[in-house]
């Protein structure tokens, strides 16, 4: 479970204000299922989630959710175009206002290669967005070398 030790990030972090980096608690996936499905009358704590792990319970009800489980290790084009337009959706989203969350299962690598992202399209610079994240979310965050690079030698517009 995250957060549970002086180690782990919490569950959710804010990068900037309605941009939230983050994971998902051990309840929260199919193969363990011990929390039950969300309802219409939930509470509701972000209007945009995008889901980067595929075993991830769906959110509830009246979210928007973008899903694309893919895998915390080097990434081929395919995947990389994939990002791109998952980044594009969520970053609009953010944009116009709307609470973002970006989660995986740990809340480190794969949703930290789409905030990366985000931040990135939002103007900041690569060391600046690292930082952000690190800070925020945690000291691993974005350790994952293949996802750090790839947003070391973005540009805008790949």
């Amino acid at each position: 479970m995250i957060g549970n030790d002086l180690n782990d990030p919490p569950l959710y972090s804010e990068i900037l204000p309605n941009l939230w980096q983050g994971g998902t608690d051990d309840d929260e996936t199919i193969y363990r299922g011990q929390k039950r499905l969300p309802t219409i009358n939930d509470p509701k704590p972000f209007d945009v989630v995008v889901t980067l792990d595929s075993y991830t319970l769906p959110v509830g009800w009246l979210v928007k959710e973008y899903r694309f489980g893919f895998a915390d290790g080097p990434a081929d084009k395919e995947i990389y175009e994939e990002v791109e337009q998952i980044s594009d959706w969520a970053f609009i989203e953010w944009q116009a206002g709307n609470r973002v969350l970006i989660r995986c299962q740990a809340g480190l690598n794969r949703s930290g290669l789409v905030t990366g992202l985000v931040l990135l399209k939002s103007g900041k610079k690569f060391e600046e967005a690292i930082q952000l994240i690190r800070r925020q979310r945690g000291e691993f965050a974005l350790s994952n070398n293949h996802f750090f690079e790839y947003l070391q030698n973005w540009k805008s517009g790949n």
